[in-house]
């Protein structure tokens, strides 16, 4: 009697991870589909319009928008994966290849695009006349380009032989997977070297260009807040108090020029805790799956076995996994919208503070 209680309590206690990852990933692949491509499609509408595109920052906005559609795109294999079966890999290597290569271009590239709206805000910072020339469209979209291409030679390997294998030579599927024994080196630069170079393109290299400019930009703008304040400060104690005129009182223009530093002001906080909030997503949503996908590399090449004899730890990767691509495609978004409306606002009060210095 003993035995059997020991034996049922086994039997419930015991967890088939790869049926429960399955179940929790395909909920979650459905939640990030309908909030990160309604998220990103309106944040394509928004950033495309004429006026949005005559801002470089809305630039670097509409290409991240794509960049996590199409990433989006590139994840259904996994859904199809867990939620229907569908092993996609046993039809076409090359497809496989294809598809991870795309994948990993469109995540990096969303990482790149958020950094280069981080520079391009230190330049209009740091450069308000400058940045008339600097920040311009053309040139958000040549930095764009130029990241597109890096990141495509840097991701190129994907397409090597040493990943996969076509139907034929006594196969019936394709699959996926190293050939470990076939192309050893490849292995030993994938699962060791590669893993570094991809969190560093990915996660960090990107992270220390956003963090650098926001600490630059909040120090910048703090300085020019202090000049001003001490110049006018200045203006105050030489010139006589100005007289203001009924006419001006009632028209309420002083009232007005205060509230056009108050709120050139607040938008310029509005975008700095922008910005900083980006930062904190960013690494949040993407530090902890880069240094776990790192670690449970370095496990699987001293044990070949580690997943099939943990599947619990395969489990938690799946739904880190799903996890961070629902975080970094959609999330963003919200912000991103909203930030539209600050983008456009102050980039017309930068224009006109141009030429009133003209």
């Amino acid at each position: 009697m003993a035995h059997a209680n020991n034996s049922f309590d086994h039997s419930t206690m015991s967890i088939d991870y790869n049926l429960l990852g399955s179940r929790i990933t395909t909920i979650t692949y459905l939640i990030i589909y309908i909030l990160g491509f309604i998220g990103n499609t309106f944040a394509l509408i928004t950033f495309s319009s004429r006026r949005m595109r005559q801002i470089s920052s809305s630039i670097f906005l509409l290409v991240l928008s794509i960049s996590d559609i199409l990433a989006l795109v590139t994840s259904i294999w996994f859904f199809l994966a867990d939620a229907f079966a569908i092993q996609l890999q046993n039809y076409s290597a090359l497809a496989c290849r294809f598809r991870t290569f795309f994948a990993y271009v469109f995540m990096d590239l969303s990482s790149w695009c958020i950094a280069g709206l981080a520079i391009d805000r230190y330049l209009r910072t740091k450069l308000p006349l400058g940045s008339r020339t600097l920040c311009t469209p053309r040139n958000a979209s040549l930095m764009i380009l130029t990241f597109l291409f890096l990141l495509c030679l840097i991701n190129g390997h994907y397409f090597s032989p040493g990943i996969g294998q076509e139907r034929g030579e006594n196969r019936t599927t394709a699959h996926c997977l190293e050939n470990r024994n076939s192309y050893p080196r490849y292995y030993y630069f994938l699962k060791i070297i590669w893993p570094k170079i991809d969190m560093l393109v990915f996660c960090f290299l990107p992270a220390f260009v956003m963090i650098l400019c926001n600490a630059k930009i909040i120090c910048l703008l703090k300085q020019q807040r202090r000049h001003l304040e001490n110049k006018n400060s200045t203006r105050r104690q030489d010139a006589p108090k100005p007289c203001v005129s009924i006419h001006q009182t009632l028209s309420g223009v002083a009232l007005m020029r205060n509230s056009t530093a108050i709120n050139r002001k607040a938008l310029e906080r509005q975008m700095s805790l922008m910005m900083a909030a980006r930062v904190i997503v960013f690494l949040c949503t993407t530090v902890p799956v880069t240094i776990y996908l790192l670690i449970l590399e370095r496990v699987i090449m001293k044990i070949p076995n580690f997943a099939r004899d943990n599947p619990f730890w395969t489990f938690l990767f799946r739904i880190l996994r799903s996890l961070i691509i629902y975080s970094s495609n959609h999330l963003p978004k919200t912000w991103s919208v909203i930030q539209s409306r600050a983008l456009n606002k102050l980039y017309v009060e930068q224009n006109r503070r141009c030429v009133k210095v003209q």
